[in-house]
């Protein structure tokens, strides 16, 4: 400084201060006489050099952050496979923080962890119950954990892995925990509270991105199932009748299909109610879901209608299928509170195979609804085969 009055020197310093606290950081600060105040001077300077360097380093970290996010979100937005999503959360998450390894682990129902993805980890078969481990009370409480860092941490599972430093995170959707995802050892040091922000900061974009296909997934589940039963629809069950054909026709197997009809339906109805006749609906549809296969294809065709594919049957199968069901339907009443007492419901049944009661969906169908017919008019409560000679 080119006066030595202290005073000057003193107030020019304060002028310094406020600059730099202003976020002046590159302003010179000339030494003073006094050594004193040369002293405050140099460590004002040190100030300086030091929170531009983090001020530096701060806009590093939110450019890499951006960055992140946008190839993130531009990652997740490219797929609506739930599988490739929980993927790109794992390995983006790792890249972003330097982890050396990961493990997503999957929620199945509400009390089991089992691996869903690994990375630079040998878990395969791994599995914990919610509420064991670290990666269980994540999924218990939707609480993250830094380690070391967390207050009174949970005790590590003797199958975890036993890591010099770990970051854990729920992945949530419609207020559920989805997955848990765990991070270990970070390539540089240890994993710290930005870190942990920035983690879950990704989360939070993952989570409304999976639960944007997940409502995407339940519209197309409502498009194709029956609203009042819970099975398929006519319109899905028409897909899938097309590619049973398609698969009969090249290698040359047979299928039924069967067609139900409650018997008097309508006295359901007029006698207790629709509500009543809602639950015979659905009762009916649990009963022969629950006696078909797995691979057997089952939709409510319209009203108290219901049709039935069954894959590789010939007619005597589907036949025997049919009575089987009808014997199921009829031998156990429906018991309602909504009725004084419980209720005889019994079913008709219509069966046409391929290739003899047609090749295409409109002929085997009607076949199988002229077999309907025939035993309505034979009295109801029972099964009848198309009769090709008919």
């Amino acid at each position: 400084m080119s006066n030595d009055d202290p005073s000057i020197e003193l107030k020019k310093l304060a002028d310094d201060a406020e600059a730099i606290a202003a976020g002046l950081y590159d302003r010179e600060i000339d030494a003073p006489s006094s050594g004193d105040l040369r002293r405050l001077a140099s460590a004002l300077d040190q100030i300086s050099a030091t929170m531009k360097a983090q001020v530096l380093q701060l806009h590093e970290y939110n450019e890499a952050l951006a960055r992140a996010h946008t190839r993130f979100g531009e990652a997740l937005r490219a797929t609506h496979n739930l599988d490739r999503m929980l993927e790109i959360a794992l390995e983006t998450g790792m890249e972003t923080i330097a982890a050396r390894s990961g493990l997503l682990m999957l929620r199945r129902g509400s009390g089991t962890l089992m691996t869903g993805i690994s990375r630079n980890l040998d878990a395969a078969g791994f599995k914990l119950e919610v509420g064991q481990g670290i990666s269980g009370h994540v999924a218990s409480t939707g609480q993250a954990i830094l380690l070391p860092g967390s207050a009174d941490p949970p005790q590590r599972h003797e199958s975890e892995p036993e890591v010099h430093t770990q970051l854990s995170v729920p992945l949530i959707s419609h207020d559920r925990v989805l997955a848990v995802l765990n991070f270990y050892d970070k390539a540089d040091g240890l994993f710290t509270e930005a870190d942990l922000r920035t983690i879950l900061s990704l989360t939070d974009q993952a989570g409304v991105a999976i639960e944007n296909v997940l409502l995407h997934q339940e519209a197309e589940r409502m498009a194709i199932m029956d609203g009042k039963t819970g099975i398929w629809n006519h319109r899905w069950f028409q897909i899938q009748f097309a590619r049973e054909i398609d698969r009969a026709q090249r290698f040359g197997r047979p299928f039924s299909l069967i067609i139900l009809d409650i018997d008097d339906f309508r006295k359901f109805n007029n006698t207790y109610g629709h509500q009543v006749g809602d639950f015979v609906l659905i009762e009916l549809a649990q009963r022969v879901r629950s006696t078909i296969r797995d691979v057997d294809m089952f939709a409510r065709y319209g009203g108290e209608e219901f049709e039935l594919l069954l894959s590789e049957t010939d007619e005597a199968g589907g036949l025997n299928a049919a009575e089987k069901l009808r014997q199921v339907i009829s031998a156990t009443p429906f018991v309602t509170e909504m009725t004084p007492d419980p209720l005889t419901v019994t079913v008709s049944a219509g069966v046409a195979s391929y290739p003899s009661g047609g090749t295409d969906f409109a002929s085997i169908f009607k076949a199988a609804d002229l077999a309907l017919l025939e035993a309505k008019a034979r009295g109801k409560n029972r099964v009848v085969a198309h009769d090709p000679g008919q």
